[in-house]
């Protein structure tokens, strides 16, 4: 389990990193993060996961090999936009040891 823990913290540290903004999106007026409600932060793992395989342009992001099992058919945020979101402003706290 321990094992299973680092593996996904492991790889959504690289998806994360993957989609921090690129210099024109950073050149934008700075976006405020909404409050992370604790409920937020289970979304932060496998779901994370899931979510950022449907949501990332993997002719943009190199993606891991887990990204072809999944099944985008839904997603367990609301929109990609909220996935981003939830990312940028919630998970990446999360992983923060």
């Amino acid at each position: 389990m321990v094992v299973r823990f680092l593996f996904i913290v492991a790889l959504a540290s690289t998806i994360l990193l993957s989609s921090l903004p690129s210099a024109e999106a950073a050149a934008k007026p700075f976006q405020r993060c909404p409050y992370c409600d604790s409920s937020v932060f289970e979304y932060c793992s496998d779901k994370l996961l899931h979510d950022a395989c449907c949501c990332l342009d993997p002719f943009e992001h190199q993606l891991p090999p887990q990204c072809k099992l999944a099944d985008c058919s839904f997603l367990h945020a609301n929109t990609c936009r909220d996935h981003h979101l939830i990312t940028r402003c919630c998970c990446n706290k999360v992983f923060r040891f």
